[in-house]
């Protein structure tokens, strides 16, 4: 340069200085276009409301003015209008059985609440459409729609005598069979109750035909396997159906054998789209599910995928606070009385001897840990497995989840935010079933009721808190009917009365639980819940702005359109 003239040393210093001021992404690559362009409507950002957003290969480049956001687009980029809809982040279902759900689509349905005789038609109409000896799968049964002694084997025995018969009770914790069914199980009135689990008995001694917790296994055993193709099928439409919803990201909270492969092949052949986490079933006690559990998470890596991870184990505590009386509660149930053959306080299905050590060893590993934990003695014997991890190795390791927590006593509830732990609550189940409103009332009583599922104390303690649906526990994913009742705490649309109206929350923080709060808990905080510079583009546009709606509205919310990484993969159809 020195031997240049000194105009052309002059242009040349200018060029290189252009140069350097170049926008530069992360790596050196140069930033080009914003090839999405999304306005038209309201966007909701952290810091209130946008006009529109400019997305650049997947990420979102820009939110804020109209104007701005135009000239940061390329003339290729794509146009979204959203007509004067509202943009949100995608949600998270943070507890959900996706091929559970699949299968039970395909599978022998019965009404949600339906009594005797509807399940016998059913049942019939199922077995006519089979052959002889075909297996019958299928519910959900509620136990409140029948009468004193009323479901036994010989209620479907009258109409499937050549079909063996196995029907899901609401929570997915207890199946009902027929005669059939346990002779193909090998269960008689010699078969002891497992580690975990009951038989019902009659009078005589002899199965009812009811199996609760761990005793389903027995005859769970008996079933042929869906075939890997049934497999995919279920998942991928389970995984559509929650698109539909705006969901995009979602946590498995059970994965076990035959369910682990549909997730990684369908998440590596680019199938399914979201953004999932498994939860891999573990049990202490020595036997077919530890040895399953320990064989899945030492082989986890051959099925991550840039999609799916399975780096979560789940640990069952106890059953359902149900007429089952499975649930682990600290105190006795309200309509346990004299004589009364079902657990006077629910059953705890793992000891802290067994517990805790296995937590902290999972906890080092850098492995999530899910708990079913429904009843109070549950919560306080999961919270005290994080707390004990967390002396053995620290406060840094990976977030636990309390899932469910559907009963906690009120001493326990400051106890999660400061192990590092999150809350995690089911503010579906008590609607459109009666498993909380009817079920679980009679059996905890009036006075606990009144702090079902404690959303708003957990809140106040700054801890981490999230929901998740726990489909097909519930009939459907839908995330807007639970969006309202955790703020009205009433039935979708409104109703005189009220579960645990002390509980409710406000509209925002409903919101931020599905999104911000479960991306946290997925490790994903940095990447998706929240539209702003530099996260990835998820997100669904709704027809109307659930945040200035009638509350009582919510639940009819329609998505219109749903993104994964600025790509559109769900619109609804005209």
């Amino acid at each position: 340069m020195m031997g240049m003239p000194s105009r052309e040393r002059t242009l040349l210093l200018g060029l290189l200085l252009s140069t350097c001021l170049l926008p530069v992404e992360a790596g050196g690559k140069e930033k080009g276009p914003a090839d999405l362009l999304v306005v038209g409507g309201q966007i909701k950002t952290p810091s209130g409301w946008a006009e529109a957003m400019a997305v650049q290969d997947g990420v979102i480049r820009f939110v804020g003015k109209e104007s701005e956001a135009r000239r940061l687009a390329g003339p290729a980029a794509t146009l979204v209008d959203v007509h004067g809809g509202t943009v949100l982040p995608g949600l998270v279902d943070s507890h959900v059985h996706p091929l559970f759900a699949g299968l039970a689509a395909a599978a022998c349905r019965l009404s949600p609440g339906a009594g005797a005789a509807d399940i016998q038609a059913a049942v019939r109409d199922c077995v006519a459409k089979r052959a002889p000896g075909d297996w019958i799968k299928g519910g959900s049964w509620v136990a409140a729609s029948f009468t004193q002694g009323q479901q036994t084997r010989a209620l479907l025995d009258a109409v499937a005598p050549d079909n063996p018969v196995v029907l899901d009770d609401e929570a997915l914790h207890s199946v009902w069979v027929n005669s059939l069914a346990l002779r193909l199980a090998g269960i008689d009135r010699n078969t002891p109750d497992p580690v975990g689990g009951i038989i019902e008995r009659d009078a005589a001694g002899e199965p009812t035909g009811l199996l609760r917790e761990n005793a389903t296994s027995l005859v769970e055993r008996a079933l042929p396997p869906d075939s890997l193709t049934a497999r995919r099928t279920a998942v991928k439409w389970a995984a559509d159906m929650m698109l539909s919803q705006g969901i995009t990201a979602f946590t498995v909270a059970s994965i076990r054998d035959a369910d682990i492969e549909p997730f990684a092949q369908l998440t590596r052949e680019g199938l399914v789209k979201q953004r999932i986490r498994g939860c891999i079933v573990w049990d202490a006690l020595p036997g077919v599910q530890q040895d399953m559990g320990e064989r899945l998470i030492a082989a986890r890596a051959d099925y991550t995928t840039d999609r799916f991870r399975p780096d979560c184990v789940k640990i069952f505590m106890d059953g359902v606070p149900t007429e089952s009386h499975t649930g682990a509660m600290l105190h006795p149930y309200a309509d346990h009385g004299a004589g009364d053959s079902r657990p006077e306080k629910g059953i705890l299905m793992m000891a802290p001897s067994d517990l805790n050590p296995a937590v902290a060893r999972f906890d080092k590993m850098g492995l999530s840990v899910k708990f079913h934990a429904a009843g109070d003695a549950a919560v306080r014997a999961a919270i005290d497995a994080i707390a004990f991890a967390r002396q053995a190795n620290g406060g840094n390791g990976p977030v636990h989840a309390v899932g469910h927590s559907t009963f906690v006593d009120p001493a326990d509830i400051p106890r999660v935010g400061p192990i590092n732990a999150a809350w995690e609550f089911s503010p579906y189940i008590w609607y459109p079933t009666p498993i909380a409103s009817v079920d679980i009332a009679k059996a905890v009583g009036a006075e606990r009721m009144q702090r079902w599922m404690p959303l708003a104390d957990a809140l106040k303690t700054g801890a981490l808190v999230v929901t998740g649906s726990d489909w097909p526990v519930i009939p459907s994913v839908n995330p807007w009917l639970a969006l309202e009742t955790l703020v009205t705490r009433e039935r979708p649309g409104g109703s005189p009365e009220k579960l645990a109206p002390g509980q409710a929350i406000s509209r925002e923080q409903a919101f931020t639980l599905f999104t911000a709060n479960g991306a946290r808990l997925m490790g994903l905080g940095d990447q998706i819940g929240a539209l702003k510079k530099g996260m990835a583009a998820d997100f669904i546009v709704i027809q109307d702005n659930p945040y200035s709606a009638h509350i009582h509205d919510l639940h009819e919310m329609r998505v219109m359109m749903t993104f994964i990484d600025g790509e559109k993969q769900y619109e609804q159809s005209p």
